[in-house]
């Protein structure tokens, strides 16, 4: 899954990323989105613009077609021999509307991000889905869970779990593995998410990081091997290092976010070739 397009070469959320990503043959590209002034959605991560553009101001500050006069790769700095010589100043990259992406890459697979807290964000977007009818190749996430909530009234294309919704996932599966410690999960074909859960879920992926601070969501296979049982697929972000894809690979991950997919896609084509 590639974290904001080959994000690790190129300068993120920007066409070229999501191409190479494309060229890659990823499964899934992974995309941030904000709404503009003139409530279109653009494929970016930060609620400003600073960071990697040569503008200042909220997204929301602007309309797309202004948005669209800034240079998205300004700010990247290079990678390896092109270290610190943003070698991307000048070359064209423009910030991409979902309307730009979807129509660009009809056939490909997205994980969308919706950053806005705005109650409209999630209506402009189900009507982007409707509109460009791809409910059926888009997965929605949000660090946001009433965002979610809003976006699973209106639309029928599946959505990842909230933080709250993670956390009551990680503490009801952990109450069960504690009364259960011993039990082989070998020997279980699946469990009934109501009684573990109390609740048949709206979602169908916890997409995590591996920790938060100190905290680890969780420590072993065990983990990964109750949620299949619960029909749930595990997603884990943002992981670069070889030795953790590896080890998450080994575990029965379901999809893992990276900044780069080439070198993910390698590891992936060696292990299972």
């Amino acid at each position: 899954m590639a974290h904001r397009g080959d994000s690790a070469n190129v300068p993120e959320n920007t066409f070229q990323a999501v191409k190479d990503a494309f060229d890659l043959k990823v499964d899934v590209i992974e995309a941030d989105l904000r709404i503009t002034k003139d409530d279109e959605i653009v494929f970016f991560h930060d609620a400003t613009i600073n960071r990697t553009t040569n503008g200042r101001g909220f997204v929301r500050s602007y309309i797309l077609k202004e948005l669209k006069m800034f240079e998205q790769g300004y700010n990247f700095q290079g990678e390896g021999e092109f270290n610190k010589t943003f070698p991307f100043r000048g070359a064209g990259f423009k910030i991409q509307s979902v309307d730009d992406i979807l129509t660009l890459f009809p056939k490909m697979r997205f994980n969308m991000d919706i950053k806005d807290r705005d109650p409209k964000a999630p209506i402009i977007l189900a009507n982007k889905l409707k509109k460009f009818d791809v409910e059926d190749r888009v997965m929605v996430g949000s660090f946001h869970t009433k965002q979610l909530e809003r976006f699973r009234e209106i639309s029928g294309a599946p959505t990842s779990a909230g933080p709250s919704e993670v956390w009551h996932f990680r503490q009801r599966v952990k109450k069960w593995m504690k009364k259960n410690v011993t039990k082989p999960l070998g020997d279980i074909k699946s469990l009934e998410q109501e009684e573990i859960l109390g609740y048949t879920l709206p979602y169908f992926a916890l997409q995590i990081p591996e920790r938060i601070l100190l905290l680890k969501i969780f420590k072993s296979s065990r983990f990964f091997q109750i949620s299949h049982l619960l029909n749930m697929a595990i997603h884990v972000w943002t992981v670069n290092e070889p030795g953790d894809m590896f080890r998450l690979l080994e575990w029965g991950v379901d999809g893992i976010f990276s900044d780069n997919p080439k070198l993910l896609k390698e590891i992936i084509e060696f292990k299972f070739k």
